[in-house]
């Protein structure tokens, strides 16, 4: 411990000085230590890596916050008042730094298929079949954005790849449809709409790997989030207009700050964020956390039950993942791919 406190880095055991030949200006005490350690800052690689890891714990938690408001307020609506919240948390911090939402044919795409496409169809989805199902079928994204990155960002597969992609594809099919005791019922209808959320997010993390790392991410996530209520406001209001709605709870209430501040407006920058040091396929093994954790929530808060085919075709959903993931992970963003 002795070469810590005399400022040396011990590299080899020849570095290592003793304490009492070290001239007493050049020691550091335990104060001036604990300071350097409170001073330490993570590079960005780590900070990348957590803000990942962090903003897939919280969306998956998501699909149990939703779930149970949708008995009061109908899905569009749900959505539209979520991105209310966003705006409401993201455009002020942007006016108190002198910024503004970055505006354009980029963000209204991304607005378009991240936000509308995604949260209309899950909330809607989740209106038929169960939160556990909702975080299982999400959990084959990473896929979904590997099949879909080969087109657009010129990504290639191997032979692992494509076996993993074929296993994940075939968990989430046997999972639509025996999930539900192979009833042909109308959860089948929410896990196939929950599905083609699952598409708009891939499309949207493959789009993204495009527009995040050339601008800064809170303009960039504000104006997807601008676009994306957009779309969302007219839809929830001819909603309203046809089903209305019941008055929320102030469970309710709570859970639209969640999902507005939390799970959008925090979760949506630090993802940014990690788009910015990691590959499309990179960022999209951590969306593996999310079906993980949405599976624990719904059965500790809302006492779903886990049948043998949700662990049977989770299983193999998240080893197909593994397979066809596994090729991402050889390392972080160069500075080439990062412009």
């Amino acid at each position: 411990m002795s070469e810590i406190f005399a400022g040396r880095k011990p590299h080899v055991a020849a570095a290592i000085v003793p304490l009492e030949t070290v001239p007493a200006a050049r020691r550091l005490t335990m104060p001036e230590v604990c300071a350097e350690a409170l001073l330490w800052r993570p590079s960005f690689q780590v900070q990348a890596l957590l803000a990942l890891i962090t903003a897939n714990v919280i969306w998956g938690t998501t699909f149990v916050a939703t779930k149970p408001m949708l008995e009061r307020i109908p899905p569009l609506t749900i959505a539209a008042g979520r991105f209310t919240v966003a705006l409401l948390v993201l455009l002020p911090i942007l006016w108190w730094r002198g910024s503004r939402p970055t505006l354009g044919r980029s963000t209204a795409l991304l607005g378009f298929t991240g936000v509308f496409l995604v949260y209309a169809c899950q909330n809607v989805g989740l209106g038929f079949t169960s939160a556990t199902n909702g975080a299982l079928i999400h959990g084959g994204i990473p896929v979904l954005t590997a099949l879909i990155a080969v087109p657009m960002l010129g990504e290639r597969l191997n032979r692992r790849n494509v076996l993993g992609i074929m296993l994940s594809i075939a968990g989430v099919v046997v999972l639509v449809l025996l999930g539900n005791g192979g009833a042909l019922t109308l959860s089948l209808v929410g896990d196939a709409v929950i599905l083609l959320s699952a598409l708009a997010l891939a499309t949207y993390l493959v789009l993204g790997r495009r527009a995040f790392p050339h601008g800064g991410a809170l303009e960039l996530v504000s104006g997807v989030a601008c676009f994306g209520f957009l779309f969302l406001l007219p839809a929830a209001a001819i909603e309203l207009a046809l089903t209305g709605a019941q008055r929320p709870t102030g469970g309710d209430v709570a859970g639209l700050l969640y999902l507005g501040g939390l799970a959008s407006a925090l979760a949506f920058i630090l993802w940014a964020f990690g788009l910015r040091h990691f590959q499309a396929g990179q960022a999209a093994i951590f969306t593996n956390l999310s079906p993980l954790v949405g599976i624990v929530v719904a059965a500790l808060l809302l006492r779903e039950s886990v049948s043998s085919v949700q662990v049977g075709t989770g299983a193999v959903i998240v080893g197909g993942v593994w397979l066809a993931t596994r090729r991402a992970v050889t390392g972080p963003l160069t500075s080439d791919e990062a412009t």
